[in-house]
């Protein structure tokens, strides 16, 4: 696991594990690897409590079928997800596994969860992540061109309400900001 790591800087706790993408060269290393992190992430809620108000977690792979055994499925069985839920915090986690712009927000059945695969190679310019935990809606995060929107989080996530939705549309794998002008 010395390839991961973790801080807290400014109430905020960033974990970055070693989780990669599509079907594990042997399943054995990759089932010791998530325990190992699961043990380590629980360590660290554990003797930071109180220290933090948001998490961030950065790895590559998708939380799909072959890490089940690190995310679980949304019940409450212990694993990462049951453990995020049972904290309350705001969690924004970023991976690049699918190479696309996506926003699974409340994943899980989990409102405290906000999950957002990033473009790949040089789709779009990186996005630009504010958190501020002073405010109700700590995270904000940015794809830094107009025609490049972030459903979840252009004004802070958690949202305080959902009528903002009206104004935003899919196509093509991006969002983009209706505001009424032609």
């Amino acid at each position: 696991l010395g390839e991961s790591f973790s801080f807290i800087q400014k109430r905020v706790l960033y974990l970055g594990l070693n989780m990669i993408g599509g079907t594990p060269y042997s399943w054995t290393e990759k089932s010791n690897r998530h325990r190992k992190h699961l043990e380590q992430v629980r360590a660290l809620f554990e003797e930071h409590e109180g220290k933090f108000e948001v998490i961030v977690l950065l790895k590559h792979a998708d939380p799909g079928r072959n890490h089940r055994d690190f995310f679980g499925d949304g019940d409450r069985d212990g694993l990462f997800i049951d453990m995020i839920r049972m904290l309350g915090k705001p969690t924004i986690h970023f991976h690049g596994d699918n190479h696309n712009y996506y926003e699974e927000e409340g994943e899980y059945g989990v409102d405290n969860y906000m999950r957002i695969s990033l473009d790949g190679e040089s789709v779009a310019p990186p996005i630009r992540v504010i958190i501020d935990v002073s405010k109700p809606n700590p995270v904000t995060v940015s794809r830094r061109q107009s025609n490049l929107r972030v459903k979840c989080c252009s004004d802070g996530w958690p949202r305080l309400d959902d009528d903002d939705d009206d104004y935003y549309h899919y196509d093509d794998d991006y969002y983009y900001y209706d505001d009424g002008d032609e």
